[in-house]
């Protein structure tokens, strides 16, 4: 089932500042550029990183709980979602939200940025007061860009990939989520070469289904603050249930995935994954555009980047 909703919102008891993003000068002027060089160039460095999150990270405290949402009638001004659902066989039968939001002022097929989300947040998070990827897009084409659309769905707790249960999340996406995306006819969404954007849990599963779809059908990945684990013997089981599981779901040793899409990384140097995620980026070649500057594990810093990610994702899209 397929509906034009307003955009219900999550509780509006933000840590963040203006709803509207803003360009943050501090990550990339202009992000054509090749990259903010390898993580060893990049804008923070071990003199400006906190030594708080070091210290947290020595004693595998990095944690990607977020607060469980709660709704917010309130609608948010600017593109509408069209929303809907089907029965995911690869969630174990489970109806599966999506959401999906198109530029105004924009007819004809259109390419697809997929959005996965982080721990406790859903489908509608992006397109929330708290976040509105979709006004961010509206800006970027009504500033004479190529336009493309934003696509979500709901991943529950599954950590975007198969679980001891069964359920998998990441299939669900690839095997399921995008047929119908291209099938949908009032969608009017081309599939044929995507972009992938996701924050926190969504960050670490765009990075997994994008080296796993691979160059050239994944036209560029872009994450914030992806949750990474470096270390075998200390993850969450919310993440991973086994190490075995982690053995064969962990990015790490598989950044050559990575040699043909183009990829961008931006996190908070207070953020409790920044070593981990700079030393990930470390074994990118060629290097990631990578973009670091004051902020923690919330809203305020992933809506600050929100426009650079859009921008990166829009010119790779249009290549």
């Amino acid at each position: 089932m397929t509906t034009h909703t307003p955009i219900p919102a999550p509780d509006a008891t933000d840590d963040t500042g203006p709803r509207l993003v803003s360009r943050r000068n501090a990550l990339l002027a202009g992000i054509g550029v090749a990259a903010v060089a390898g993580i060893s160039a990049c804008s923070s460095s071990e003199a400006t990183k906190p030594a708080a999150a070091e210290a947290d990270l020595d004693k595998t405290e990095a944690d990607d709980v977020l607060p469980s949402e709660t709704q917010d009638s309130r609608p948010v001004p600017g593109p509408p979602l069209i929303t809907g659902s089907f029965v995911s066989t690869k969630m174990l039968g489970r109806t599966t939200r999506w959401a999906v939001a198109r530029p105004n002022g924009v007819t004809g097929k259109l390419p697809v940025v997929v959005v996965l989300h982080a721990l406790n947040t859903n489908e509608r998070t992006i397109f929330s007061r708290k976040l509105q990827m979709q006004n961010v897009l509206q800006k970027y084409v009504d500033d004479g860009n190529p336009p493309f659309a934003l696509a979500a769905v709901d991943g529950a707790v599954n950590y975007w990939h198969r679980r001891l249960d069964g359920a998998d999340s990441g299939a669900m996406v690839l095997d399921e989520f995008l047929p119908m995306l291209a099938s949908n006819t009032e969608l009017n969404l081309s599939t044929e070469r995507i972009g992938f954007y996701g924050w926190s849990m969504g960050g670490y599963g765009a990075l997994r289904l994008g080296a796993l779809v691979g160059a050239p059908r994944v036209a560029a990945v872009s994450v914030s603050s992806p949750a990474l684990w470096a270390d075998p013997h200390a993850y969450p089981p919310r993440a991973f249930d086994s190490f075995e599981d982690y053995q064969a779901n962990s990015l790490f040793g598989h950044q050559n995935a990575f040699a043909k899409i183009p990829l961008m990384i931006t996190i908070g140097t207070s953020d409790q994954f920044f070593t981990y995620t700079r030393q990930w980026a470390a074994d990118l070649h060629p290097p990631a555009a990578f973009g670091a500057g004051a902020g923690g594990h919330g809203n305020r810093y992933w809506r600050s980047v929100l426009p650079d990610h859009v921008m990166f994702l829009g010119r790779n899209l249009a290549r």
